[in-house]
């Protein structure tokens, strides 16, 4: 299988390096599959405590948003509220899965990638790239984007607009909980030297060293 190695910006050294890429000088230094028994443990508890955090902290901001604004806690929800209330908050958990994966979708192409997408049902997606090599720093970047840009926006709009706002709680929550698999994978690429190569395998990733490239 040949991997293709990405960099939209370098094409002179990606070049250079490709052609040591395809004389099979790259050997295998990690490798992660979120998926494994020994990791889902770890994966579901971090998700349960982003899971926590992201509710707290956005109910908690949402609420002293509210205040701010209207110098009262909450208005009095009628039934036909309520219930708007939560159809409109599950129709925006789903949606935001499909702009997440988006976001990374957009970072892989960014970069020079082509990304593809996925459903793995009822309700899990997502988006790689297949026999894709990419920096270890670029690669940061894709996985962590959705997490900082969809949550600095839900920050602003909660501080903006406070009453609409609370139809995203359980968007904004859901996709700080589901960032939990690009955390884990962050935390562990960072750790890398920045010369190696990532492979998305879409379960997890793949780092490769070039040899002879600086650790």
């Amino acid at each position: 299988m040949t991997l293709f190695l990405v960099d939209r910006f370098n094409p002179q050294r990606r070049n250079e390096q490709q052609a040591l890429i395809n004389a099979g000088q790259l050997h295998k230094k990690e490798e992660l599959a979120l998926l494994e028994e020994q990791q889902l443990r770890p994966l579901a508890l971090l998700s349960f405590k982003m899971l926590l955090g992201g509710g707290l902290f956005f109910l908690a901001l949402d609420l002293l948003s509210y205040y701010w604004h209207y110098q009262r806690w909450w208005s009095e929800p009628s039934v036909g509220g309520s219930i708007r209330w939560i159809i409109l908050n599950i129709v925006g958990y789903v949606l935001i899965l499909c702009v997440h994966e988006a976001i990374h979708g957009a970072f892989f192409a960014l970069w020079g990638g082509t990304p593809h997408f996925g459903a793995k049902l009822p309700l899990a997606l997502y988006c790689g790239a297949r026999q894709q090599l990419f920096r270890r720093n670029h690669y940061l970047v894709v996985g962590l984007a959705p997490l900082l840009i969809l949550t600095i926006s839900g920050i602003i709009v909660t501080l903006l607009f406070p009453g609409p706002a609370s139809y995203l709680l359980f968007a904004l929550t859901g996709n700080f909980s589901g960032a939990a698999g690009d955390v884990l994978v962050a935390q562990r690429i960072a750790r890398q030297p920045a010369s190696v190569l990532i492979e998305d395998t879409e379960v997890g990733y793949t780092a490769w060293q070039l040899d002879g490239s600086a650790d």
